[in-house]
């Protein structure tokens, strides 16, 4: 009777999804589009499971955030006016370790790419 009841309980346990990473917390992020440096702290706060808000702070002043969390899948938005111009930032990233991701930076006319640790 205990094997059946270790067997299910097992198994039900291994039927759950995996829970998001928790990014809450300072990254430090530095990347690289289309030969433009990319330096940043971004606080994230994850607001549920999924949803991330906060704010990132570089050379073009700070800016709110949105974004989200599934598995170890990062994405987040924000806009910065750049050389006149203004851009909306998409990082998608994957999270290597609990304190750092690895991922692109899209920004509509121009990719590349970034790391960001968490500080």
């Amino acid at each position: 009777m205990n094997k059946i009841w270790m067997t299910v309980s097992l198994a039900g346990f291994c039927a759950l999804p995996l829970a998001a990473a928790d990014v809450t917390g300072d990254w430090k992020v530095s990347g690289d589009v289309a030969g433009n440096a990319v330096d940043a702290v971004c606080t994230l706060k994850q607001d549920s499971a999924s949803k991330l808000t906060g704010i990132c702070k570089g050379d073009a002043g700070g800016t709110a955030l949105t974004g989200d969390v599934k598995d170890k899948k990062v994405t987040f938005i924000y806009d910065i006016d750049y050389q006149g111009a203004h851009y909306t930032l998409v990082y998608a990233a994957t999270l290597d370790s609990d304190t750092q991701m690895t991922g692109t930076i899209d920004a509509g006319v121009a990719n590349g790419g970034f790391t960001a640790k968490k500080q």
